[in-house]
């Protein structure tokens, strides 16, 4: 059974036949209203009649002929002008568009563009997602994500740090719209209008002034300053990526902004190419600029932080110290606990074993003792594995924790060499000693109860108990 938005979709595709067609979709208060105007054949008519005779809660469909009388689509007369018009109500959060100008007139739309978190078209085939919302095909009156609030209004970044000095020629509002997070395989039409206008929106947001007089002009402020015509954004569009890249390290990585596009655009108009419109000359320039504009925080990081960072290294090698003195007295405190056991013991071993060698001979002494020996072992070795295994802990999370707070500036590949490489290298070699003195222990172990087993069976006695043992059970 066909839905009525594939009715809707087949009649707007055929009324593009006509050579008068007028099509405007747009918002008005929380009403979405699409008009259709256009001189309408049989099969136009008989499409737009199945339209109004399908039943939508959410919809409501006024059919005007040319002597603006509301009729069935089926009563109007082949050859006439006739007008439609389409009103929905709008949802939280949710935009549903019917046509392709639709989406045109809602991309131009700076102000709404953060309003929405997902956006519904007949016409889109193949969805993709921004950082700012979901662009999905529109198959149900009542899209399944209805219960999302609208994003709330932020100040401009981008018109604090540009400026402007005409109003039909302005950056935009926010980034996040204009930043692709993923695509399908194929770009269908409304993915290939969102790229053009976005990287016409993203590129102005590169510039220090914007001007539009007889044509659209942009300023870097650099060494030389530079005045350049801003020309047609589709020869830029081959850049889009790392015109999408430049974008997100500016507005959405970290702080800074206003420092960042400083360095950048100061990059861009360093060697830009003599007689070169702005949108042709990015793709030449943008890659190395902004290559040298990171480069340029992070020389800016490194200096400019000397005090905070010596306050901060200050503050955790301190830390380091308080640290390292509470494990320390944990170790003391174990190996206080132990001596004493040993003394203890000692003193228990002497006084019984003397007694026990008089009643009942050395065998039994001897046993117990190498027992006790080895339990004293493992407990004292497990409790020492134990204290080093929550230090190495600890120390990781403090680690963890400063990597962020310390060494913000450095990015993974050159922490992971100066920091995580030797840690990991040293965490490697304690290992390693800790299985080979593990092992020795165990053996150690073995052998004591080994010889505490001997005291009562010889091995010989021990291999003819196990055998008849064996025979036993068989």
């Amino acid at each position: 059974m066909t839905s009525i938005l594939e009715k809707i979709g087949k009649a707007i595709d055929h009324s593009r036949h006509s050579s008068d067609l007028v099509i405007t979709e747009d918002h008005q208060l929380s009403i979405r209203k699409l008009f259709i105007s256009g001189t309408m054949d049989n099969e136009s008519l008989e499409l737009w009649g199945e339209v109004v005779d399908a039943y939508a809660e959410d919809l409501r469909i006024i059919f005007v002929d040319e002597s603006r009388d509301v009729i069935h689509p089926r009563e109007g007369i082949s050859g006439q002008k006739h007008y439609i018009t389409i009103t929905c109500n709008e949802l939280p959060g949710i935009l549903r568009l019917f046509t392709f100008e639709g989406w045109r007139t809602f991309l131009l739309q700076d102000n709404k563009l953060c309003e929405y978190k997902y956006i519904y078209g007949l016409f889109i085939t193949e969805e993709f997602q921004t950082l700012c919302w979901s662009v999905l095909p529109w198959k149900e009156m009542l899209p399944v994500q209805t219960s999302c609030n609208n994003t709330a209004k932020k100040t401009s970044v981008t018109k604090s740090i540009i400026k402007c000095y005409s109003t039909a020629f302005l950056p935009p509002d926010a980034i996040a719209p204009w930043i692709l997070e993923t695509s399908g395989k194929t770009a269908d039409e409304a993915l290939t209008l969102w790229k053009s206008i976005g990287c016409r929106e993203l590129l102005k947001c590169f510039a220090n002034e914007l001007f539009s007089a007889e044509k659209m002009m942009v300023g870097l402020a650099g060494k030389p300053p530079r005045k350049i015509a801003f020309g047609d954004e589709t020869l830029a569009l081959p850049s889009f990526d790392i015109i999408q890249e430049a974008a997100k390290w500016i507005f959405l990585e970290g702080n800074e902004t206003e420092l960042k596009h400083t360095f950048l655009s100061s990059e861009l108009a360093r060697e830009w190419p003599a007689d070169v419109d702005f949108c042709e000359g990015i793709m030449l320039r943008l890659p190395s600029a902004l290559e040298s504009a990171r480069l340029l925080y992070k020389a800016h990081i490194r200096s400019g932080s000397k005090d905070t960072m010596k306050s901060l290294g200050d503050l955790r090698k301190t830390l380091t110290e308080d640290t390292q003195k509470i494990i320390q007295q944990s170790r003391e405190l174990s190996s206080t606990l132990w001596k004493d056991m040993a003394l203890v013991i000692s003193v228990l071993v002497v006084r019984y074993s003397l007694d026990a060698a008089k009643s009942a001979g050395l065998q039994k002494v001897y046993a117990l003792v190498f027992c006790g020996i080895a339990i004293y072992i493992v407990i004292s070795y497990g409790m020492s594995v134990y204290i080093n295994r929550q230090t190495i802990s600890l120390l990781e999370r403090v680690r963890t924790t400063w990597r962020t707070k310390l060494y913000g500036f450095l990015d993974e590949q050159d922490y992971h060499e100066l920091a995580s490489r030797p840690v990991k290298d040293a965490m490697g070699s304690y290992r390693r000693v800790e299985r080979m003195t593990s092992a020795v222990v165990i053996l150690l172990v073995i052998i004591l109860l080994t010889a505490a087993g001997s005291e009562f069976w010889s091995i010989s006695t021990f291999i003819k108990f196990i055998h008849t043992w064996t025979n036993g059970i068989l």
